[in-house]
């Protein structure tokens, strides 16, 4: 049985956790370049990073692996650290 992206996306955000990057799942992220909410990963890692932990969770990573990022704003915009992007495929 195939995975479902939100899955793949969810234990890849505790991947990055655990490895000391700020990470979480969105169930319906909206950029002001998407139309419509997508699925996404939002985090401080760098995409190489992020390509990691996808293909270190997932059973077949190639469909889940993102192919988009956009920066987004911080859950909390008064802490510090480095600028948060959302990716997606």
């Amino acid at each position: 049985m195939p995975e479902d992206r939100a899955t793949v996306y969810a234990n890849a955000a505790g991947l990055l956790r655990r490895l000391g990057y700020a990470a979480r799942f969105d169930p319906a992220w909206v950029g002001a370049r998407t139309p419509r909410p997508v699925v996404a990963l939002v985090t401080d890692a760098p995409p190489v990073v992020v390509g990691y932990a996808v293909a270190m969770v997932a059973d077949d990573p190639e469909p889940h692996l993102p192919s988009t990022s956009a920066k987004t704003r911080r859950a909390d915009p008064g802490k510090a650290g480095d600028p948060q992007f959302a990716f997606w495929a």
